[in-house]
């Protein structure tokens, strides 16, 4: 599973999204429920947290795209 940093482009507000696929596939953008807002809004694709925890840019992941 890979960690995802989202930020909602209405509120701005922040989220992690635990995933198992490249949220990089939707073109950094993806609508999903927003807590804030209390509605799916589009939300950005900031990146995703290293096996390290550090934040890294949603370019330089390395994960499998789509599995057939």
């Amino acid at each position: 599973m890979t960690k995802w940093l989202l930020r909602c482009t209405v509120c701005g507000g922040e989220r992690v999204l635990d995933v198992g696929f490249n949220l990089t596939a939707f073109r950094g953008r993806l609508y999903i429920y927003c807590r804030r807002c209390k509605a799916n809004r589009e939300h950005a694709v900031l990146g995703y947290y290293d096996d390290s925890g550090r934040l890294a840019p949603p370019g330089d992941f390395a994960g499998v795209d789509i599995a057939d």
